[in-house]
């Protein structure tokens, strides 16, 4: 049996459709052989739910999100369908959230007590807990604040220190540090100064204990040394020394009196001090007898006649 060109033409088309239908309804999550069972929620806001998303429970894929329309009143509803081995307890929760940071939504079904079990067609209460994103926005809030505050408080007193560390001083404060380095430097020449007198230092250190040690062994005599000490001040103390003091004030006054008389040419002192003719009789009576002495000592047989028994006379 020859079969036509148009019915073969029509049987490729059939089963075109066909394919084309299978193919979408696959992509869309929905099977023919087994039907799943719809659900219905409604959310104030869907941002980021997209048809075909994902229906999650315990973290598991269960169904997907096969349509939303807007329902007046309402808000969004979404129809959930879900596949016919799970069952829904009752109080079962319709969470919106977002599990990464890319933003795409998932319904997540917390399960309900129970006891009773959701038939198909009813409604889950929808809850929009809002996803990763907006758990660390709703966390990081709150510090964002803190730190404006900090960062204002922060700013109002570099504000303050600016205006108290003006150009002045500023200008002085820098000068303090070059003088600080400066005196740094010094410190460091003098440690590298005392470095090289290391040894000169090592030596008189170890004469100061030698003299320490000296000291130590002659710590005996210096006790009896203080001891002397100690006994002639005592002496000192108990020697009348008012007494004395008294008495060699009384002598520096009579010796006062006697040079007034001697000044005044008094007394033979006196005479003799004060008289200038006086002085140059007996200088001239001294130098006479100076003379005298000298002649006899040069010639003393003209002074002293010694006579010899039985010699004759010189004429």
């Amino acid at each position: 049996m020859k079969i036509s060109k148009e019915v073969r033409i029509g049987v490729l088309v059939t089963f075109s459709i066909l394919i084309f239908f299978l193919g979408f309804n696959f992509l869309k999550k929905a099977s023919f052989i087994s039907k799943e069972k719809e659900y219905y929620s409604f959310y104030s806001n869907v941002d980021g739910l997209m048809k075909s998303a994902n229906v999650m429970v315990m973290g598991m894929t269960v169904g997907h999100v096969a349509d939303m329309k807007l329902v007046p009143g309402k808000g969004v509803q979404v129809t959930l369908q879900i596949n016919k081995d799970v069952e829904l307890t009752e109080g079962t929760v319709a969470s919106l959230e977002s599990p990464d940071l890319l933003g795409a939504k998932v319904i997540s079904l917390i399960l309900g007590p129970g006891p009773g079990l959701l038939p198909a067609g009813a409604t889950i209460p929808a809850n929009n807990a809002g996803g990763v994103v907006n758990n660390v926005t709703n966390e990081l809030t709150p510090r964002l604040k803190e730190l404006r505050g900090t960062i204002g408080r922060f700013d109002t007193t570099l504000s303050s220190v600016n205006a108290v560390v003006g150009a002045q001083n500023q200008k002085e404060l820098a000068e303090a540090l070059h003088a600080l380095n400066n005196s740094a430097k010094n410190i460091e020449l003098l440690t590298a100064t005392l470095s090289k007198e290391s040894t000169e230092i090592t030596a008189i250190l170890n004469n100061a204990r030698s003299f320490t040690a000296s000291l130590a062994s002659q710590n005996d005599t210096i006790k009896l040394l203080l001891a002397n000490a100690n006994k002639l001040m005592r002496q000192l103390g108990n020697s009348p020394v008012e007494k004395t003091v008294t008495e060699l004030q009384s002598t520096i006054v009579q010796v006062k009196e006697v040079m007034a008389k001697i000044n005044k040419g008094e007394g033979s002192l006196g005479l003799l001090v004060n008289d200038k003719e006086l002085y140059r009789n007996l200088n001239a009576s001294l130098h006479s007898l100076d003379s005298l002495m000298t002649d006899i000592k040069a010639h003393p047989t003209r002074y002293i006649n010694v006579t010899v028994f039985g010699s004759k006379k010189k004429s």
